[in-house]
């Protein structure tokens, strides 16, 4: 017998192996240089600096994402494109809604008792004729709050969000039991593998953004206490969260200013973290190969790091706080190429102002 309340499948078409996860990766870099980003962390050897790196699939921030239907009922289409609408008041990005050419995110409803969609830039590792969400169970005659929880969900993902569950901060806040929990979502089809892996597993720190634990997310699954140990149990949730609303705004900032193009011994440009966690991304070019020095100036306790030549993806180094102050500087002989810097907040949740420039040095 299938479970009355039905959830997001794990079952996700293209999307498995190393290889894919590799090509995700790269995508996701080509799209937006701070979807790999240094943050330092603390070591256990005195004077040294250790750091982790952070893999996301968010999308250009500002961009317009265009959704296409490749089947369904014009009705149930509908719903789905006003709730999924909601998105555009919470991240800094447009939903467009085409009939014919291509779509980056591509929703069919043909893959039935199933519902699922890749992670933000994951969508482009898709074939362009295949579907990249799926909503297997939503009909015309629907109750409103379940699209609305399947909906909202589902878009989540396609813009970079995972399930709550497996946020690194969840790790030991659930208590299991899991003997239950395989035996409940066999009844969906799932193996002991699929539970491993989309039920107990939590990202690697290094892999996401996160919050801490918010189990009113509407990234969270229910949780019923049936299948805990001890008195604890998650409902289904069906609005965002405040949590919700806060991170991702952090993650797509109506007020972020675009690339910002620097100039190799031009003059230093002014820029302001004004946000928690938000991450600024500059772009320059390097006409002949020489040592440059690269530094944040200010009362900011920035984290510098340099991307490329020619592929946002590739990290080159990074600095914390060798410069002036709490300031980053760089100094690193660089080949031609195009080049990238991001600059962000050693401690995520704070702001402040800054200046940024490149030079050679002499």
């Amino acid at each position: 017998m299938r479970l009355t309340c039905k959830i997001c499948s794990p079952f996700v078409p293209g999307l498995t192996g190393d290889a894919a996860e590799g090509a995700g990766d790269e995508v996701a870099a080509r799209e937006r240089p701070d979807n790999v980003r240094v943050t330092p962390l603390r070591s256990s050897v005195p004077g040294r600096t250790r750091a982790a790196v952070e893999r996301l699939k968010l999308w250009e921030n500002g961009r317009t994402l265009k959704v296409k239907f490749l089947d369904g009922e014009p009705s149930v289409q509908a719903r789905v494109q006003q709730i999924a609408r909601e998105w555009e008041s919470v991240a800094n990005l447009k939903l467009e809604f085409v009939t014919s050419g291509a779509g980056d995110i591509r929703v069919s409803f043909a893959e039935k008792d199933f519902s699922w969609s890749t992670v933000g830039t994951d969508a482009l590792t898709v074939g362009p004729s295949e579907a990249t969400m799926n909503y297997g169970w939503l009909e015309p005659d629907t109750d409103l709050r379940e699209y609305q929880r399947v909906v909202r969900h589902e878009f989540g993902h396609a813009l970079g969000m995972i399930h709550e569950h497996q946020n690194p901060a969840a790790q030991g806040q659930i208590p299991w039991d899991k003997p239950k929990v395989y035996a409940y979502y066999a009844q969906q089809g799932w193996s002991k593998a699929d539970v491993d892996f989309n039920i107990f597993q939590v990202y690697s720190e290094d892999s996401t953004n996160h919050t801490q634990f918010d189990p009113t997310s509407i990234m969270e699954y229910a949780i019923p206490d049936a299948l805990t140990i001890g008195s604890y149990a998650v409902g289904w949730n069906t609005e965002f969260s405040q949590t919700d609303i806060a991170f991702m705004r952090r993650q797509y900032p109506s007020n972020a200013p675009a690339l910002t193009e620097l100039t190799v011994g031009g003059p230093r440009v002014a820029a302001d973290l004004a946000t928690a966690g938000e991450v600024d991304t500059f772009h320059f070019v390097v006409d002949q190969a020489a040592t440059h020095i690269l530094t944040t100036e200010g009362p900011t306790d920035t984290v510098l790091t340099l991307h490329g030549p020619d592929d946002p993806g590739t990290v080159v180094t990074w600095d914390d706080d060798r410069g002036r102050g709490l300031n980053a500087r760089i100094v690193r002989k660089l080949r031609p190429g195009q080049y990238w810097l991001t600059v962000r907040h050693k401690v995520a949740a704070a702001t402040g102002q800054y200046t940024v420039g490149v030079k050679k040095s002499r």
